[in-house]
């Protein structure tokens, strides 16, 4: 038998998720490699030629939905440091997140907009034009009335400032005597 040995691995989720790890962390041509092998996050000894171990390892994909995630963003890719998760849990353990502390617990913004329930975008403004933290995830929305309310109140304004028909043929009929 000549070739590459076979593990039967090749149509696998699991083996896909191996082969792009492999691929951010050694080859400088993939996109990713910057954040990756640049940054110098390795690839263990056991998985780096064995797509097997790595399964063994981590074990299967519980959901089509999960991806490898590491617990530690500047570890290395092995068995004590990678699991499955869902993309939320993924996207919140990037090097980009913004975390708060508020009496002493640290989470990041859109963990603590989903505890208190308001949006991401009023928080961040918030943070931004400066608020502290414990204000900024404390501080109720301003009540406003729907959008339909006030799209009416507009309409109506404008509707009683336009001139009215009987209005544009009096004027009219007052120009040309003039």
């Amino acid at each position: 038998m000549s070739g590459k040995p076979k593990h039967g691995l090749s149509y696998d989720p699991e083996y896909r998720a191996w082969q792009t790890m492999r691929l951010r962390c050694l080859n400088p041509k993939n996109q990713a490699y910057p954040d990756y092998g640049g940054r110098g996050i390795t690839v263990c000894a056991r998985w780096l030629t064995s797509p097997a171990a790595f399964l063994a390892d981590i074990g299967p994909k519980p959901s089509p939905k999960h991806e490898l995630g590491r617990l530690d963003v500047n570890g290395p890719y092995e068995p004590g440091n990678c699991r499955w998760v869902l993309r939320k849990i993924n996207d919140r353990n990037r090097r980009s997140n913004h975390w708060i502390e508020i009496d002493g617990v640290r989470r990041t913004i859109a963990e603590w907009c989903e505890i208190t329930g308001l949006p991401h975008d009023t928080v961040t403004k918030r943070l931004r034009a400066g608020w502290p933290p414990e204000k900024a995830f404390s501080e109720p929305l301003q009540k406003r009335g729907p959008w339909r309310r006030r799209k009416a109140c507009v309409a109506a304004i404008m509707a009683d400032a336009a001139p009215k028909p009987r209005e544009k043929a009096a004027n009219a009929e007052e120009k040309e005597v003039a």
